[in-house]
């Protein structure tokens, strides 16, 4: 894969001049949001978003703008027509969300992106997918860019073991020397059970201003996993630098609390994501983005609103850990 990955020239040249890169996924593009525009039923469009354009397209574009407004330079990564991308052009962006748009919502994970590449189609890459590129690049004699902003990550699905269902999510966060920022595990995965596996693989998970795991929409609680807590993306930077320091180790999760303007409760979230498992019945890659979908719906709309804004948020933390490594 590596003699075919396409790294966009800007991306290429900020690497190789040691400027700060953001990796970005498109999952959240393909399948992840809506691809109509802002529902006036839903109150007030996130002030970051042109309210006229797809949800789905317009977020990527704000979290793409607020890296750059920090100092960095973000890198969306895709399958376009079989060919793994670190970097699009506007019009590459454009055909996927306009992919999206008609039905097409492929995902490329660890698992399905060589799938992709052989059949020739395009996809969005999940986070797996997304470390598996960067890793790529470095393969190419590329600095590695070793910062990503997501929203939620995958991990141990509730239900857990009766049901066996854990995102490649985790395997990869272990083998990428990557700092992921995200706002904690998808409010459908079971967050103890996820943090516990992340310690036995050795990967340090942190806590932007909080010592407790966030539950994606909702800020952490007396009851959430501990974590390790820095107070600032320097510090994070500075403790990702030692980690990547030691022989064999992989990346480091950076988690952050959604921005209060738009956090949910805990409960709520929680009984919201009942409700989904009970009335979803798609298994696989698919059903994540099912059950998110039932959640916006029975929440009128709430849970997007969050989804967005953390996207947001986490992005331009994101950009501030990558400025920070590069002085560290």
């Amino acid at each position: 894969m590596s003699t075919i990955l396409r790294v966009h020239p800007e991306i290429a040249d900020a690497l190789h001049a040691k400027r700060p890169v953001v990796l970005l996924e498109t999952a959240v593009l393909t399948c992840g949001l809506p691809t109509t525009s802002w529902d006036a039923a839903h109150g007030a469009c996130p002030t970051e978003l042109d309210p006229s354009a797809p949800l789905h397209h317009a977020t990527v574009l704000a979290m793409d703008a607020v890296i750059r407004k920090q100092g960095a330079v973000p890198a969306v990564t895709a399958i376009i027509s079989g060919v793994p991308r670190i970097g699009l052009t506007g019009d590459e962006l454009n055909e996927l969300a306009d992919l999206s748009a008609c039905g097409h919502t492929a995902k490329a994970s660890t698992a399905t992106m060589a799938t992709a590449m052989a059949s020739g189609e395009s996809a969005g890459t999940t986070v797996s997918g997304t470390l598996r590129l960067a890793g790529a690049v470095a393969a190419q004699g590329i600095p590695l860019p070793n910062v990503f902003a997501t929203g939620g990550i995958g991990g141990i699905h509730t239900g857990w073991p009766a049901e066996l269902d854990v995102s490649a999510d985790l395997g990869e966060l272990a083998r990428q020397q990557v700092c992921v920022v995200c706002a904690g595990p998808k409010s459908i995965i079971d967050g103890g059970r996820t943090v516990e596996l992340l310690e036995s693989l050795g990967v340090p998970v942190l806590g932007l201003r909080i010592d407790r795991l966030p539950g994606f929409q909702s800020p952490p609680t007396d009851d959430s996993p501990m974590l390790t807590r820095v107070d600032s993306p320097s510090e994070a930077a500075k403790i990702a630098a030692a980690h990547w320091m030691l022989p064999g180790s992989g990346g480091v999760l950076l988690t952050q609390s959604p921005p209060a303007h738009s956090a949910m409760t805990a409960q709520l979230v929680a009984q919201l994501a009942a409700e989904a498992q009970a009335t979803v019945t798609m298994t696989g890659p698919a059903r994540t983005p099912a059950l998110l979908s039932s959640m916006a719906a029975c929440s009128g709309g709430d849970t997007l609103r969050s989804n967005i804004d953390l996207l947001v948020s986490n992005a331009a933390t994101a950009a501030m850990v990558a400025v920070e490594l590069n002085t560290t």
